[in-house]
């Protein structure tokens, strides 16, 4: 599953501990979708017309940022495939990859928390999977 140098697999401890720190960023009372949810609509190189860009899927499942948000709180240790630093600030939190199945398709999430601070999270991938999802995961079934 670790295809290049840039991603690992993280133990299910440490990505559990992930998770429970995304969620509770994202229920907090002080957490504004708009102001603290980063969602990248389409990589630079990304075609408008491609499918399996973020802004695409999320018109094709009819999704907004508030959806886009309870999918994030929905996610699961389960879920997860690989977690990879980020190339353009490697001293930066990794990004946290997952598959969810959603209206049954798999969509492929990439997400971190950008600043646990100031409770950040940036989404740079929601989109349909554009390869098959690994199988299994390192924490299915």
């Amino acid at each position: 599953m670790a295809t290049n140098r840039n991603s690992r697999i993280d133990s299910k401890e440490f990505v559990e501990q992930f998770l429970s720190e995304l969620k509770a960023i994202l229920e907090s009372d002080t957490f504004e979708i708009e102001r603290d949810l980063d969602i990248l609509p389409k990589k630079r190189n990304e075609s408008a017309t491609d499918p399996y860009t973020t802004i695409n899927t999320m018109a094709d499942l009819e999704f907004d940022a508030n959806d886009v948000c309870e999918e994030l709180k929905a996610i699961t240790v389960e879920d997860y495939a690989e977690t990879m630093l980020d190339d353009r600030n490697v001293t930066a939190p990794p990004f946290f990859v997952f598959y969810r199945n959603i209206q049954t398709r798999y969509v492929y999430i990439k997400v971190k928390i950008r600043d646990r601070a100031t409770g950040k999270v940036f989404c740079v991938s929601f989109h349909f999977a554009r390869y098959p999802k690994p199988s299994p995961l390192p924490y299915e079934g």
